[in-house]
């Protein structure tokens, strides 16, 4: 993409358009002179005429037919992006609406057509349109299929980026945004944004727009009126923190163990990575997380995470009865003061709106696994919510789907994702005005208020490869399991991370047969 009023002439973007004029004008540049071979031949043929077919010939009005033959006119294309002003294209979406509502994406649509009056949009809009867009993928027509859709596909995205059916918009992190001054989207985004956004194939097939953060997020009122500290900086700090709330008589930490892999929304993989940080051997852990590589349950970070869940679990700082909480039922109990912190996602606000009084405000935390106040708090931070894009559609139409989803990274319109959608800004700079910070819900605000005042790296925990025998599965099985008796300070950590261990040598070995 590119900044206000400048052209990027190396932009893929650039590139593919002008192709697509060239081959344009050249079509009708070839007819053009097949029609001048014609008439020259009759010229010819008809010398001794009058000399009224000689004045004829040499009238202003031939003299132009000649001249627009052989010079095209100018192309017309907008600077901003160097795509033709004067083609119409419809581009067709399938919206998935869910709990991130429309309101902010209708915004959006309309500010891009008014920027670009000749692109226009038919949208289909519904909380089930992945079962829409199977059935367009069904029929087999690709001119009926959605330009750009979002949601999911049934059974997963890899079969049909296998097939060439998705296209690639890894390149979009090298377009420049409308409005950043000429950087490129990956310049503009979170630390760590580009490096956890979901890959098929080693390519970026649904460029996110906006973001959810994992992490500890509390009841701010409860934290205020006792004088509790809302930004621990090292792991000391935390244990003194979750003392003093246990002594006033509140669980420190919740989560639902019917769900109990909530707790890693807190205590994830990131952490493993702010450990090995700490231990100056962060490029080899995560490339042994990346890769599945052993000792991967057995890594001495990983061990070392689950025996602190243990050891505060010992300590009672989490409720003894969690083993049959849900997650609704776990969030309400910071909602009503019995607990101080849950364990889940920044979507939580939007989740709870119903059953939280009008004046409640969610705090947000990581845990600081760190023994330094200025060491590197990592957290689970997963960019999504984008659209994919039909490859089998024209250039063209490609070319704008691309342009809207860049449209989408403004500034203007990422503060409406995060103000009408309860989601998390992808922008780095969008916490750089205090004014529009405000305007947001207090969970988006609170993760980018705390990602301000803080050394943060954001993660996804996610692994670049896919381990499909289900000895894998038996071994996410082995430790899930085991999460609430772990928590409650009732299952050393390690015979159970042997076990997964074993299971996951298994998975690798099948893997490579």
């Amino acid at each position: 993409m590119y900044s206000e009023g400048l052209v990027n002439a190396t932009s893929t973007t650039t590139n593919m358009t002008w192709r697509i004029y060239m081959k344009s004008y050249l079509k009708a540049a070839s007819a053009s002179l097949a029609l001048m071979f014609v008439v020259s031949s009759l010229a010819a043929c008809g010398s001794a005429n009058s000399s009224n077919d000689q004045t004829a010939a040499n009238s202003p009005s031939a003299a132009g037919s000649t001249s627009s033959a052989s010079a095209p006119a100018e192309a017309q294309v907008y600077p901003e992006n160097g795509l033709p002003t004067d083609q119409k294209v419809t581009l067709k979406v399938g919206f998935f609406e869910g709990g991130m509502g429309r309101e902010w994406f209708d915004v959006a649509v309309e500010s891009f057509k008014a920027k670009f009056p000749n692109v226009s949009f038919d949208v289909t809009s519904s909380p089930t349109i992945s079962q829409v867009t199977q059935t367009k993928i069904g029929a087999n027509d690709d001119k009926g299929m959605f330009n750009l859709f979002s949601g999911s596909i049934p059974g997963g995205i890899a079969p049909y980026v296998e097939s060439g059916k998705l296209e690639s918009e890894e390149d979009l992190w090298n377009h420049k945004a409308y409005d950043g001054n000429g950087k490129t989207l990956k310049e503009l985004s979170f630390n760590g944004s580009f490096e956890s956004s979901p890959r098929t194939a080693g390519n970026t097939y649904a460029f996110p727009i906006s973001g959810s953060g994992s992490g500890l997020m509390y009841n701010k009122a409860l934290f205020e009126k006792n004088g509790w500290d809302e930004n621990p900086k090292t792991w000391s700090d935390f244990l003194k923190l979750s003392a003093e709330i246990k002594a006033a008589g509140i669980t420190p930490i919740t989560f639902p163990g019917v769900y109990a892999d909530y707790i890693t929304n807190a205590f994830g993989v990131p952490k493993i990575y702010e450990l090995a940080e700490a231990n100056n051997t962060l490029d080899q852990v995560q490339t042994d997380y990346h890769q599945f590589n052993t000792p991967y349950f057995l890594a001495p970070e990983n061990i070392e995470r689950w025996n602190r869940i243990y050891e505060m679990g010992k300590k009672g700082y989490f409720p003894a009865g969690l083993a049959a909480m849900n997650h609704t039922q776990s969030q309400m109990q910071v909602v009503q003061g019995k607990a101080a912190m849950v364990s889940t996602g920044t979507w939580v606000e939007n989740e709870m709106k119903q059953s939280t009084p009008e004046d409640f405000k969610w705090g947000y935390m990581t845990v600081p696994f760190g023994d330094q106040p200025d060491s590197t708090k990592w957290t689970t931070f997963t960019p999504g919510s984008g659209f994919l894009i039909w490859a089998a559609k024209p250039d063209l139409e490609k070319a704008w789907s691309k342009e809207f989803i860049a449209w989408l990274w403004n500034l203007d319109n990422q503060q409406q994702i995060a103000e009408k959608g309860g989601m998390i800004p992808l922008r780095s700079d969008f916490a750089d005005d205090p004014a529009r910070l405000a305007k947001l819900q207090s969970l988006p605000s609170a993760f980018l208020d705390y990602a301000k005042n803080n050394k943060v790296k954001m993660d996804s925990g996610a692994a670049d490869v896919q381990l499909t025998d289900p000895a894998f599965e038996q071994a996410n099985k082995v430790i899930s399991e085991a999460i609430t008796q772990i928590a409650t300070g009732k299952q050393d950590p390690l015979p159970i991370l042997k076990e997964a261990e074993e299971y996951l040598k298994k998975a690798i070995a099948a893997q490579k047969k």
